[in-house]
């Protein structure tokens, strides 16, 4: 066979065989098609109706547009035949009547050239033929109507469908009748601009952030990445926009399923009229918080903006676990500031130590914000640069810092001194003059390359000054991080795990390991008999004689239960008498009746802490008793009411002769 001398594109007659599965066959993307068609062709208004007949149902499209005027362009893939105005505002692509190959549909159009309407049958089997279709005379007397055999899987979420496709549309659509509610795509945009051809509506929180779908197509909404500008920090806008398409030719969409907009130049354009109009609404505020280089973009656009506000948050020590319980940011008060860059959790809990101490009390301690970088303002403020620690003991003199780990052979405990050293430019960019200080701190938390408590190395000064609470916290947020592999059921339940670790670590370097084991026991305590209740068996981390002690003092109706070592008890709370039984194995008996709590003397009432008044509630709970028949008390909650008063209370309880106690 002798070669061409030239070739060129074509579309094979074979290409028919596999015209069903051009679409996906979806009852959406079907609709959608009709409906465009139906808008080209001049409608005003589109019916949707559903019927049954012999056991099938039917879905009828109708239209009150021009007609189809040439029947055999219907079926001609490719070709649209549709009119110059159409074809060069639109550039339809002939496809869509293909969206129903596959299904039996019944056509009928009325053609303005013959004067008179026409029908005809498509079998579900004739669209990948090609096989020729007789045409019949039409009854209708304008416009269009399409008749489909349901698939079962049509007849799912048919309603939500129509009610979906209408709600952007430009024209009303009826479902059985019904009038689909429509409303406008750019609905509570903040600024609305029409420019290339479309509408475009800018947002301070993004409506399409789950599906992206911010264009609409003339009521059909389809992805397509357009500009989002988020304002940093203290701010909550997150700048957005919505485009819908009025007249814009160029912007076209990728076939044949039209779920995407083709990358173009027409649509770089349209995303550079978007980012100008965000800009130019964020003109419109009072005030923003535009990173340096978004400021400077909006002046490349034509969009003039002025400085961002002078200003920075509060500086706030980073914790371990960050991700839980970080307070919203708040700005610094007017004064001196000075900036604290990023830093690892036990170096900024640490430094947090100095911060009423010179030089640092005479700044606001502000967080770093690069972005805003560039501002003469912000580069103006002074920076911590860097930041080392200095660790005495015993004549030794030991450094750390995020890059430098202490020697695996130390151990926790009392130092003679700890010294933070700081170095602060003077100015924030290069060149810059630069100062060392350095602070005395009472403790320090090292992290020493790992996160368990196990691993780190804490440190305090027999001197500083510093109790084991504050310790105890301290090590809680250079270390803890939860974590979803944890044996742990919940964060609460690591954390308050973690914070008892914590505090025993505290008490034991401070006050040594008797006072660690006291400690413990208090919060042992503390956890577990409010739990009681609940727990029917002794936990395995708390011992049979505490627990019987818990779980007598529980029975008895104890309020609280005092443990003293060399201190007088406490003339605010009851006070057990020595136990001088061995507690069972069993962990809610006791071998012999533990001694109870001293009564107090006389009898009580509980009152408003308010007004005084006795008509007063607390919350609590109850449970079914079968032996009683009734409702037994289980708890009563700190929650409280006062009827006299009508609002939320704090009671006090009244001995009847007079003397007062806090409830």
């Amino acid at each position: 066979m002798p070669l061409p001398a030239t070739i060129q594109t074509a579309v094979s007659q074979d290409a028919i065989r596999r015209a069903s599965r051009l679409f996906s066959g979806d009852s959406r993307d079907c609709l959608h098609e009709m409906c465009q068609n139906a808008r080209r062709a001049g409608a005003t208004r589109i019916a949707i109706d559903l019927t049954r007949q012999d056991g099938r149902f039917c879905l009828h499209i109708r239209d009150d547009g021009c007609g189809i005027d040439d029947p055999a362009a219907l079926l001609l893939l490719g070709h649209s035949g549709w009119d110059h105005d159409i074809a060069r505002s639109e550039d339809p692509a002939g496809m869509g009547m293909f969206s129903l190959a596959g299904r039996t549909v019944d056509i009928q159009s009325f053609s303005p050239s013959a004067g008179t309407a026409w029908k005809v049958r498509i079998p579900a089997e004739a669209w990948d033929s090609g096989a020729p279709l007789p045409l019949e005379q039409g009854t209708i007397g304008w416009g269009t109507l399409i008749s489909v055999e349901m698939p079962d899987d049509w007849q799912l979420g048919l309603n939500s469908i129509v009610a979906d496709v209408a709600l952007h549309f430009p024209l009303p659509i009826t479902m059985n009748g019904m009038l689909q509610p429509r409303e406008d795509f750019l609905r509570e945009a903040l600024f609305v601009e029409e420019t290339c051809g479309c509408r475009i509506g800018v947002y301070n929180l993004d409506p399409d952030l789950q599906h992206g779908r911010r264009i609409n197509f003339h009521g059909l909404r389809v992805k397509c990445a357009l500009p989002t500008i988020g304002e940093i920090k203290d701010s909550f806008d997150h700048w957005a926009v919505r485009i819908d398409i009025v007249d814009a030719h160029d912007i076209q969409l990728l076939l044949p399923a039209r779920k995407e907009v083709i990358e173009s130049t027409a649509l770089q354009a349209l995303r550079e009229a978007a980012e100008r109009a965000i800009y130019k609404a964020i003109g419109a505020k009072a005030d923003h918080r535009l990173a340096f280089a978004n400021w400077q973009r909006a002046g490349d656009l034509g969009v003039a903006l002025p400085e961002v506000r002078s200003g920075l948050s509060t500086w706030r020590p980073e914790t371990a676990d960050d991700c839980h319980g970080r307070a919203s940011a708040t700005m610094a008060p007017e004064g001196a500031m000075l900036i604290v860059p990023t830093l690892e959790p036990d170096i900024a809990q640490a430094l947090a130590l100095a911060r009423d101490k010179l030089p640092l009390r005479d700044f606001q301690l502000v967080e770093a914000e690069r972005p805003l970088q560039g501002y003469a303002w912000y580069d103006a403020l002074p920076i911590i640069e860097q930041i080392s620690f200095r660790i005495h003991r015993d004549g030794a003199e030991y450094r750390y810092d995020d890059e430098t780990c202490l020697p695996a052979d130390m151990a926790s405990g009392l130092s003679d001194r700890i010294v933070v050293e700081l170095i602060v430019a003077q100015v924030g960019h290069e060149g810059a003059s630069r100062s060392v200080h350095a602070v005395e701190i009472p403790a320090l938390v090292c992290r020493n390359g790992g996160w368990d408590l196990e691993e780190a190395l804490i440190f305090a000064t027999q001197d500083g000054g510093i109790k084991p609470a504050r310790l105890g916290r301290m090590i809680y947020a250079s270390l803890f991080c939860s974590s979803d592999d944890s044996d742990c059921d919940s964060w609460e339940t690591q954390s308050r795990a973690f914070e008892r670790d914590a505090q025993h670590e505290a008490t034991r370097i401070l006050l040594g390991d008797d006072a660690a084991i006291l400690e413990a026991i208090n919060m042992s305590a503390w956890d577990h008999l409010g739990l009681l209740d609940d727990w029917p068996e002794r936990p395995d981390e708390l011992s049979p004689e505490i627990w019987a002690l818990l779980t007598h003092a529980r029975k008895t109706g104890a309020n609280w239960i005092s443990f003293d070592r060399d201190e007088p008890p406490c003339k605010r709370f009851p006070v057990f008498s020595e136990v001088t039984e061995t507690a069972s194995e069993d962990a809610g008996d006791l071998a012999a009746p533990v001694a109870t709590a001293n009564p107090v003397a006389g009898r009580t009432t509980v009152r408003c802490g308010s007004c005084g008044s006795a008509d007063v509630m607390r919350d609590a709970w109850a449970c079914w008793d079968d032996d009683t028949q009734d409702w037994v008390l289980g708890s009563v909650f700190d929650a409280a009411f006062c009827e006299t008063c009508e609002n939320d209370t704090t009671l006090v309880v009244k001995i009847l002769e007079s003397t007062e106690i806090a409830a």
